[in-house]
């Protein structure tokens, strides 16, 4: 029986991809790329479609069919853990109204990858829980030269509502 963080699809590559993703606000932006000599984690679960939401990482090859998918549990936050201020006190969150930070995603480095796409929520939906946009998009060849140039701008014109 096969496990899903071993599937074929990842195992025929030795290096991977580390994404940092940094973002401010609204604005999401790809801040880093680095080659690593590791295996990334297998894809779980089945291949994300158009009514997909929450946040997830797509590599997709020349036809634009997704080779490697992976899911992102929030990576931004709209609030922060604080600590209380007594020993024991305890752990509790609060809103973060000017979120900034960054995240990292490891995606392996298969011979067909040819794009690089990020999908979340729409930050200017009307409903924060609709449906996933392509946010960013990137050449892979360009990631494994190390050059961040999107080779589309930011996407996510539809603003997550349902149609009328």
């Amino acid at each position: 029986m096969s496990h899903p963080h071993f599937r074929s699809q990842t195992r025929d590559h030795r290096h991977s991809l580390r994404l940092t993703f940094a973002f401010t606000g609204d604005e999401i932006r790809l801040a880093a790329v680095e080659r690593i000599e590791m295996m990334a984690p297998g894809a779980i679960g089945s291949a994300p479609t158009q009514d997909t939401t929450g946040y997830w990482v797509a590599v997709r090859d020349a036809d634009d069919g997704i080779v490697y998918h992976r899911a992102l549990h929030d990576p931004i936050r709209s609030d922060i853990e604080v600590f209380g201020d007594e020993p024991g006190a305890p752990i509790y969150r609060i809103d973060n109204p000017e979120r900034s930070g960054e995240f990292d995603v490891v995606v392996p480095d298969l011979g067909n990858a040819a794009q690089l796409s990020l999908h979340g929520p729409n930050p200017r939906a009307r409903r924060p829980h609709g449906r996933s946009v392509e946010l960013l998009r990137h050449d892979f060849g360009n990631l494994r030269r190390g050059r961040l140039a999107d080779t589309d701008a930011e996407h996510g014109d539809d603003d997550g509502s349902e149609p009328s």
